[in-house]
């Protein structure tokens, strides 16, 4: 109201005039003392201003703003749920950042309510746990990384060489994949609804993955296993294989680079009936070098 009295230069009392002669629409409630207007509660309040102005009646103004007014009516959107769903995206936003900075055990809730400018009731309403809400992150980093990541590699037909600009990228998100993995595991019972989530979150690499896949599959053949089991094959080798390389300094980012491009090449090899890995293999030392070198660029933010 405070916004809309500010906007048209009109009273409070005018404004509950003219919502009770029905000249315009009547606001969305969202509090028993809040309601929310939209733009067109401010055009229709302009216009009766004007037509006052100029002399017309309360009758002659509702006749001449009666299209006006059934239009505003159709057009009325949720804003209610429409400010719930930027409230969520600013916490998926904000704690999406915290995660991959700080990791699950060390982003408290504390600081992404404080961040997000919001109430601990608000944060709770929206995710009903920590856990929950890592999961939804891990989600939106995928999304931020693909979004940047590829755009890069249309250009590219070779499977090889979008494997290892993808295994660079995804360097930050392993490590918060790997909790997310374990946060489902240590859930009692399974974690059957956070698991829900986890498979909702790794789509859209399962779908590039076996897009690849297939697209090694030669027409008129059906490959003897499941392709998106074999996708999901991939991404636990290249966890596992992170995992072990954090342990200690035995194994460097080039050798975890060049390990699952050999896994993903036999793959490949195998799906299209070929023997030899090795002399492919061969051509990628370079690139495996150069990417390994590479520092792991963090994804912008997508806006909302």
């Amino acid at each position: 109201m405070s916004g809309l009295m500010e906007r048209t230069g009109l009273s409070r009392s005018a404004i509950h005039f003219y919502l009770r002669t029905g000249l315009i629409p009547q606001p969305q409630k969202t509090a028993v003392n809040r309601s929310l207007y939209t733009e067109d509660h401010v055009r229709l309040l302009t216009k009766i201003t004007e037509l006052k102005r100029s002399g017309g009646s309360l009758v002659e103004i509702k006749a001449v703003l009666r299209e006006e007014f059934g239009e505003a009516q159709e057009n009325g959107v949720d804003l209610a749920e429409l400010k719930s769903e930027r409230i969520r995206h600013k916490i998926l936003h904000v704690a999406t950042e915290e995660f991959m900075t700080n990791g699950y055990k060390q982003t408290l809730v504390a600081t992404i309510v404080r961040k997000a400018g919001i109430t601990s009731q608000v944060f709770y309403s929206h995710f009903p746990s920590k856990g929950e809400l890592l999961v939804e992150s891990f989600r939106t980093f995928i999304q931020w990384n693909m979004a940047f990541v590829e755009p890069k590699l249309i250009e590219s037909s070779d499977l090889g060489e979008k494997l290892l600009w993808r295994l660079l990228a995804d360097f930050r998100a392993n490590q918060l994949g790997s909790e997310v993995l374990s946060l489902v595991r240590s859930e009692p019972g399974g974690g059957a609804d956070l698991a829900k989530l986890v498979e909702q979150a790794w789509e859209q690499i399962v779908c590039t993955i076996t897009a690849d896949f297939e697209s090694a599959v030669p027409l008129g053949s059906a490959p003897p296993i499941s392709i998106e089991l074999l996708a999901y094959a991939m991404i636990g080798a290249q966890h596992n294989a992170s995992l072990r390389a954090s342990w200690d300094e035995k194994f460097s980012r080039e050798d975890l680079l060049g390990t699952h491009l050999w896994i993903w090449l036999a793959v490949l090899a195998a799906l299209r009936g070929e023997v030899d890995v090795d002399s492919r293999f061969a051509r990628y030392q370079d690139l495996i070098k150069e990417v390994a070198t590479r520092e792991t660029e963090t994804p912008p933010a997508l806006e909302d």
